[in-house]
């Protein structure tokens, strides 16, 4: 068996696309975006504040990757769908909202998980203390909150159906 120079060409090619996928669903979906924020928030909190066993610490990780992962297979099924069905369906609107739905349950049980292994009053006051006691570590707060919320509001529109957001609403 012998690997051919191809083999490394196809493989590139295949995780370039899958990246492409991965920054498609940043570019156009909001929630995709605002799943990346909260990760970053909460991996910052676990890794700074809090010494979670490495058990603790995978599942957290696991579960932020489980959201995005489903909010990814959403965004397809969602493109899919309107690719496939131009006009009103009853039924594309139920896969959609069944898609729609797996991501809402994964969220659901992300927080409730992410409750679990850090709700610690001692730890929030600590939190606070860390964040109220230097004036740098204010300021760094406040600009990555601004900053997340301009990452998380200034998505591009993805075409739905054919026609841009904008035209849809004129019409109707």
């Amino acid at each position: 068996m012998s690997i051919k120079l191809d083999d490394f060409y196809n493989l590139r090619k295949s995780f370039a696309h899958a990246f492409r996928g991965i920054v498609f669903c940043i570019r156009y979906e909001r929630n995709m975006r605002i799943h990346i924020v909260m990760t970053g928030y909460v991996m910052f909190a676990a890794l700074q504040f809090y010494e979670l066993p490495r058990a603790e610490l995978v599942l957290l990780i696991l579960t932020c990757v489980s959201v995005m992962s489903l909010e990814i297979i959403n965004t397809a099924i969602e493109v899919l769908t309107d690719k496939a069905s131009p006009e009103y369906s009853a039924l594309a609107k139920a896969a959609k909202d069944a898609a729609a739905g797996a991501v809402l349950l994964s969220s659901l049980a992300s927080i409730a998980i992410g409750v679990v292994l850090l709700w610690d009053i001692g730890k929030f006051g600590e939190i606070a203390s860390f964040f109220g006691a230097s004036l740098y570590a204010s300021i760094a707060l406040i600009l990555s909150m601004i900053l997340s919320c301009i990452f998380v509001f200034t998505g591009k529109e993805r075409r739905k159906r054919g026609i841009k957001k904008e035209k849809q609403k004129g019409q109707g």
